[in-house]
Protein backbone atom coordinates (compact mmCIF):
# COMPACT_ATOMS: atom_id res chain seq x y z
CA UNK A 1 0.00 0.00 0.00
CA UNK A 2 2.81 2.50 -0.72
CA UNK A 3 0.51 4.93 -2.59
CA UNK A 4 -1.94 5.05 0.32
CA UNK A 5 0.93 5.81 2.71
CA UNK A 6 2.16 8.66 0.52
CA UNK A 7 -1.34 10.02 0.00
CA UNK A 8 -1.98 10.00 3.73
CA UNK A 9 1.30 11.82 4.43
CA UNK A 10 0.52 14.35 1.72
CA UNK A 11 -2.95 15.03 3.11
CA UNK A 12 -1.60 15.58 6.62
CA UNK A 13 1.17 17.83 5.35
CA UNK A 14 -1.11 19.96 3.18
CA UNK A 15 -3.57 20.39 6.04
CA UNK A 16 -0.80 21.47 8.39
CA UNK A 17 0.69 23.90 5.89
CA UNK A 18 -2.61 25.56 5.06
CA UNK A 19 -3.23 26.26 8.74
CA UNK A 20 0.24 27.77 9.07
CA UNK A 21 -0.16 30.09 6.10
CA UNK A 22 -0.95 33.79 6.17
CA UNK A 23 -2.73 35.66 3.35
CA UNK A 24 -0.82 38.84 4.18
CA UNK A 25 2.53 37.05 4.12
CA UNK A 26 1.53 35.24 0.94
CA UNK A 27 0.80 38.52 -0.81
CA UNK A 28 4.11 40.04 0.32
CA UNK A 29 6.13 36.99 -0.71
CA UNK A 30 4.48 36.69 -4.10
CA UNK A 31 5.22 40.33 -4.81
CA UNK A 32 8.79 40.12 -3.51
CA UNK A 33 9.58 36.87 -5.33
CA UNK A 34 7.86 38.09 -8.52
CA UNK A 35 6.39 34.62 -8.61
CA UNK A 36 3.90 33.19 -11.08
CA UNK A 37 2.77 30.55 -8.56
CA UNK A 38 0.16 30.61 -5.84
CA UNK A 39 1.52 31.49 -2.39
CA UNK A 40 0.24 30.31 0.98
CA UNK A 41 2.52 32.45 3.14
CA UNK A 42 4.02 29.69 5.31
CA UNK A 43 7.24 30.71 7.15
CA UNK A 44 10.24 28.43 6.63
CA UNK A 45 10.50 27.34 10.29
CA UNK A 46 6.82 26.39 10.22
CA UNK A 47 7.40 24.34 7.07
CA UNK A 48 10.08 22.35 8.88
CA UNK A 49 7.79 21.75 11.86
CA UNK A 50 5.02 20.52 9.59
CA UNK A 51 7.42 18.24 7.73
CA UNK A 52 8.73 16.71 10.94
CA UNK A 53 5.27 16.16 12.42
CA UNK A 54 3.56 14.67 9.38
CA UNK A 55 6.05 12.61 7.39
CA UNK A 56 6.58 9.84 9.91
CA UNK A 57 8.82 7.03 8.70
CA UNK A 58 8.45 7.36 4.95
CA UNK A 59 11.02 5.41 2.99
CA UNK A 60 13.32 7.26 0.61
CA UNK A 61 11.23 6.18 -2.38
CA UNK A 62 8.03 7.29 -0.67
CA UNK A 63 9.54 10.65 0.26
CA UNK A 64 10.62 11.16 -3.34
CA UNK A 65 7.16 10.24 -4.59
CA UNK A 66 5.67 12.76 -2.16
CA UNK A 67 8.03 15.46 -3.41
CA UNK A 68 7.04 14.76 -7.01
CA UNK A 69 3.39 15.17 -6.04
CA UNK A 70 4.06 18.39 -4.15
CA UNK A 71 6.08 19.85 -7.02
CA UNK A 72 3.26 19.24 -9.51
CA UNK A 73 1.07 21.70 -7.64
CA UNK A 74 1.40 25.34 -8.81
CA UNK A 75 2.13 26.47 -5.25
CA UNK A 76 5.40 28.19 -4.32
CA UNK A 77 5.34 26.96 -0.72
CA UNK A 78 4.99 23.31 -1.80
CA UNK A 79 8.02 23.55 -4.09
CA UNK A 80 10.01 24.94 -1.17
CA UNK A 81 8.74 22.12 1.05
CA UNK A 82 9.71 19.50 -1.54
CA UNK A 83 13.25 20.84 -1.59
CA UNK A 84 13.45 20.90 2.21
CA UNK A 85 12.22 17.31 2.45
CA UNK A 86 14.93 16.10 0.06
CA UNK A 87 17.57 18.12 1.93
CA UNK A 88 17.00 16.10 5.11
CA UNK A 89 19.94 14.04 6.30
CA UNK A 90 17.88 10.86 6.08
CA UNK A 91 17.62 11.24 2.29
CA UNK A 92 20.51 9.65 0.40
CA UNK A 93 21.94 11.59 -2.54
CA UNK A 94 21.25 8.86 -5.08
CA UNK A 95 20.59 8.97 -8.82
CA UNK A 96 16.84 9.39 -8.38
CA UNK A 97 17.24 12.42 -6.15
CA UNK A 98 19.74 13.92 -8.60
CA UNK A 99 17.25 13.20 -11.38
CA UNK A 100 14.55 15.02 -9.44
CA UNK A 101 16.74 18.11 -9.28
CA UNK A 102 17.87 18.14 -12.89
CA UNK A 103 14.40 17.46 -14.28
CA UNK A 104 12.97 20.45 -12.44
CA UNK A 105 15.53 23.09 -13.35
CA UNK A 106 13.35 24.27 -16.21
CA UNK A 107 10.56 25.05 -13.72
CA UNK A 108 12.67 27.50 -11.75
CA UNK A 109 11.79 31.16 -12.10
CA UNK A 110 13.26 32.70 -8.96
CA UNK A 111 16.12 32.48 -6.50
CA UNK A 112 14.28 31.13 -3.45
CA UNK A 113 13.11 27.82 -4.93
CA UNK A 114 16.41 27.49 -6.80
CA UNK A 115 18.41 27.95 -3.61
CA UNK A 116 16.24 25.44 -1.76
CA UNK A 117 17.14 22.84 -4.39
CA UNK A 118 20.79 23.87 -4.14
CA UNK A 119 21.40 22.11 -0.83
CA UNK A 120 20.02 18.88 -2.31
CA UNK A 121 22.01 19.27 -5.51
CA UNK A 122 25.27 20.08 -3.70
CA UNK A 123 25.05 16.86 -1.69
CA UNK A 124 24.42 14.92 -4.89
CA UNK A 125 27.49 16.46 -6.53
CA UNK A 126 29.68 15.77 -3.52
CA UNK A 127 28.43 12.18 -3.51
CA UNK A 128 29.31 11.72 -7.20
CA UNK A 129 31.56 14.38 -8.73
CA UNK A 130 31.05 12.76 -12.13
CA UNK A 131 27.75 14.62 -12.18
CA UNK A 132 29.74 17.84 -12.67
CA UNK A 133 30.00 16.90 -16.36
CA UNK A 134 26.26 17.51 -16.62
CA UNK A 135 26.49 20.75 -14.66
CA UNK A 136 29.12 22.09 -17.04
CA UNK A 137 26.63 21.89 -19.91
CA UNK A 138 24.35 24.29 -18.05
CA UNK A 139 26.75 27.18 -18.66
CA UNK A 140 25.46 27.55 -22.22
CA UNK A 141 21.79 27.04 -21.34
CA UNK A 142 19.49 29.90 -22.38
CA UNK A 143 17.49 29.45 -19.17
CA UNK A 144 18.80 31.96 -16.62
CA UNK A 145 18.18 29.80 -13.54
CA UNK A 146 19.88 26.77 -15.09
CA UNK A 147 23.00 28.82 -15.86
CA UNK A 148 22.98 30.23 -12.34
CA UNK A 149 22.61 26.75 -10.85
CA UNK A 150 26.01 25.77 -12.25
CA UNK A 151 27.62 28.13 -9.73
CA UNK A 152 25.16 28.03 -6.84
CA UNK A 153 24.97 24.23 -6.76
CA UNK A 154 28.78 23.97 -6.70
CA UNK A 155 29.43 26.39 -3.83
CA UNK A 156 31.00 23.59 -1.72
CA UNK A 157 33.96 23.75 -4.11
CA UNK A 158 34.45 27.37 -3.07
CA UNK A 159 33.88 26.90 0.65
CA UNK A 160 35.72 23.66 1.34
CA UNK A 161 39.04 22.06 0.48
CA UNK A 162 38.16 21.05 -3.05
CA UNK A 163 39.78 22.15 -6.30
CA UNK A 164 37.88 25.25 -7.50
CA UNK A 165 39.55 25.58 -10.89
CA UNK A 166 36.81 23.96 -12.94
CA UNK A 167 34.14 26.25 -11.52
CA UNK A 168 36.38 29.29 -11.88
CA UNK A 169 36.54 28.41 -15.56
CA UNK A 170 32.75 28.42 -15.66
CA UNK A 171 32.69 31.79 -13.88
CA UNK A 172 35.11 33.15 -16.48
CA UNK A 173 32.84 31.94 -19.28
CA UNK A 174 29.88 33.64 -17.61
CA UNK A 175 31.73 36.86 -16.79
CA UNK A 176 30.21 38.82 -19.66
CA UNK A 177 26.69 37.51 -19.01
CA UNK A 178 24.64 40.65 -18.37
CA UNK A 179 21.95 38.99 -16.22
CA UNK A 180 22.03 40.46 -12.70
CA UNK A 181 21.49 37.09 -11.02
CA UNK A 182 24.40 35.56 -12.93
CA UNK A 183 26.69 38.40 -11.91
CA UNK A 184 25.51 38.07 -8.32
CA UNK A 185 26.24 34.31 -8.40
CA UNK A 186 29.75 34.89 -9.76
CA UNK A 187 30.42 37.38 -6.98
CA UNK A 188 28.97 35.02 -4.39
CA UNK A 189 31.21 32.18 -5.56
CA UNK A 190 34.32 34.36 -5.52
CA UNK A 191 33.41 35.83 -2.13
CA UNK A 192 33.22 32.37 -0.58
CA UNK A 193 36.50 31.31 -2.19
CA UNK A 194 38.20 34.49 -0.97
CA UNK A 195 37.74 33.34 2.63
CA UNK A 196 40.25 30.52 2.08
CA UNK A 197 42.17 31.55 -1.04
CA UNK A 198 42.13 35.34 -1.49
CA UNK A 199 45.08 35.32 -3.87
CA UNK A 200 43.26 33.03 -6.29
CA UNK A 201 40.31 35.41 -6.31
CA UNK A 202 42.62 38.36 -6.94
CA UNK A 203 44.07 36.54 -9.95
CA UNK A 204 40.60 35.88 -11.28
CA UNK A 205 39.69 39.54 -10.90
CA UNK A 206 42.91 40.60 -12.64
CA UNK A 207 42.15 38.30 -15.57
CA UNK A 208 38.38 38.73 -15.86
CA UNK A 209 37.34 41.66 -13.67
CA UNK A 210 36.99 43.94 -16.65
CA UNK A 211 34.00 41.91 -17.83
CA UNK A 212 32.22 41.83 -14.48
CA UNK A 213 29.49 44.22 -13.43
CA UNK A 214 29.54 46.16 -10.19
CA UNK A 215 27.46 43.67 -8.19
CA UNK A 216 29.89 40.84 -8.95
CA UNK A 217 32.92 42.93 -8.05
CA UNK A 218 31.38 44.15 -4.80
CA UNK A 219 30.53 40.63 -3.71
CA UNK A 220 33.89 39.20 -4.78
CA UNK A 221 35.93 41.80 -2.90
CA UNK A 222 33.85 41.92 0.28
CA UNK A 223 36.45 40.04 2.36
CA UNK A 224 39.57 40.97 0.43
CA UNK A 225 41.97 43.26 2.21
CA UNK A 226 43.47 46.12 0.26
Amino acid sequence: MPDAIVESAEARLLQALRVLGSPERAEREKRYQKSRWEHWGVPLPSMDVAIKKTLGDLSQEQALTLCRRLWREPVWDLKIVAGRILARKSIASDAKVWGFVTERLIDLDGWAVADTLASVASRCLIEDSGRLDVVETWIENPHLWTRRAALVFTLPWAKEKRDPERMLGWAARLADDREWFIQKAIGWWLRELSKRDPNRVRRFLTDHGGKLRGVAKREATKYLKA
